[in-house]
């Protein structure tokens, strides 16, 4: 009853927190087990709850060991169907005792239970898929093997997409993969276990690389964040792919990573001279405080735009106003509490997460009881219920308008004003571009001669 209790609450929560979230190939996750469920791990507690969500059945999540470090964290943990296990790291030199944690686990499979693993081990907030550990493998070959219940046990490779997962109102692509029947390796596993074990582990990376956008530095990160910015809207115009928008995104990110990892292999010395010159691009950007240049349509309407956002922004001023007057406390202490308990970015989001499932709450009860004391009617408090809400989401779009129509004009004022920076900036853009477009062209031409050769 508490998981039930608690999933309702988290998935409302979630649908609060991120601005999107979108799911492909939803239908390929199985309604019931037994079912091991493994997923890259960018975003510590948020990734148990947004898988978590999505699958009707109850979830068991294989947790380490420390964070049952009182009776009362243990008793309450189980109940949330969280299953301890011991890592060597947790405890160098201390030899692991994992015996109740696998019999846990067979337990739970040998029931039609579905398991969620993070074969990583540990949370990383990078755009990369760490080494895996081989205890998923072993797990799922070890039941298979030894338990005629689970003989159709299945691995199903989760990938998470965060546009940025710190931030309240990002957005999160979950990107579902292709199941893996475990017994396909039952009788290369009786034959030679280890080795099985690392093939599937092996296997299990390689289906999950293809559901997460890999970069593999940040610095690679970096120069493929700011290609994205200055290139990806005129490179999806030149990229007919039939499927919707995320997924298109997610397409054209992986598109010019290869393509960075082509050009890092055969002309590193070209790349670095970009990265160079997207530097100071950026740099010149960040001191005029702008984000990023519009494209030469956007250019276009600009004007029109700003003038017809200032108008609207003006006009609903009063209720802005009203929203953030009833929200502003629901909202920020979230952000002061996750402040507060930790400086890791990883543990920010979950935490503005589970504050915010019960500040919210609370405060509008809070209000809503000094609302009644000086205006007791029924239908009233039921309207300013409602509406308490309603402009929290008004003021959280006001705000983010604003800020873009203040960008506007600076951008505005700076080229109205025929400024020699905006002048540089323009010329520095169209060269970047230029430039992206030509490696493009030369890196199709290249695989095209290939694939004739081949």
């Amino acid at each position: 009853m508490l998981y039930f209790i608690l999933k309702l609450i988290l998935r409302t929560g979630l649908r609060v927190f991120f601005r999107r979230f979108v799911v492909r190939n939803r239908h390929l996750m199985p309604a019931r087990g037994p079912l091991l469920v493994v997923a890259n791990h960018p975003n510590t507690f948020m990734d148990p709850i947004v898988i978590a969500s999505l699958l009707p059945q109850q979830v068991y999540f294989i947790a380490k060991s420390t964070v049952f470090s009182t009776p009362m964290h243990s008793w309450l943990l189980h109940r949330m169907n969280l299953i301890p296990i011991h890592r060597q790291e947790d405890k160098p030199g201390v030899p692991l005792d994992n015996e109740a944690t696998f019999k846990a686990i067979y337990q739970a499979l040998a029931t039609r239970k579905t398991l969620l693993i993070f074969p990583e081990g540990t949370s990383f907030n990078e755009r990369r898929l760490r080494k895996l550990k081989t205890g998923t493998a072993r797990m799922a070959l070890g039941a298979v093997a030894h338990l005629p219940e689970v003989a159709n046990l299945q691995i199903l490779p989760v990938g998470l997409n965060y546009s940025d997962p710190t931030r309240f109102r990002s957005d999160v692509f979950v990107n579902v993969g292709k199941p893996i029947a475990v017994a396909s390796y039952l009788t290369q596993y009786q034959q030679d276990e280890k080795g099985t074990v690392t093939e599937l582990t092996d296997h299990m990376r390689r289906q999950l690389e293809k559901l997460i956008v890999v970069t593999p530095t940040d610095d690679e990160d970096v120069l493929v964040r700011q290609i994205e910015q200055v290139y990806k809207e005129k490179l999806a115009a030149q990229t007919p792919i039939d499927a919707p928008r995320h997924v298109r995104d997610f397409l054209l990110t992986r598109a010019i990573i290869k393509g960075l990892a082509h050009y890092l292999e055969t002309q590193p010395k070209r790349v670095e001279q970009f990265r160079s010159k997207m530097r100071s691009y950026n740099r010149q950007l960040e001191e005029l405080d702008l984000q990023r240049l519009p494209t030469v349509e956007e250019n276009n309407v600009l004007l029109r735009q700003t003038l017809a956002r200032t108008l609207l922004l003006t006009l609903t001023m009063p209720l802005y106003l009203y929203g953030l007057f009833n929200n502003y406390l629901a909202y920020i202490i979230p952000s002061k509490v996750a402040d507060a308990l930790t400086e890791e970015q990883e543990f920010r989001a979950p935490i503005m997460l589970s504050v915010g499932i019960f500040s919210f709450p609370l405060l509008y009860a809070l209000q809503a009881a000094v609302f009644w004391h000086f205006l007791p009617d029924p239908l009233y408090l039921l309207l300013y219920l409602v509406s308490l809400p309603l402009s929290g989401f008004l003021a959280l779009r006001y705000w983010g308008t604003l800020l873009r129509v203040r960008e506007h004009w600076l951008l505005l004022r700076l080229f109205l004003s025929k400024n020699t920076v905006a002048e540089s900036l323009k010329r520095q853009r169209h060269e970047l571009i230029e430039e992206l477009e030509g490696a493009r062209n030369e890196y199709l031409r290249q695989q095209a001669d290939s694939q004739r050769i081949d």
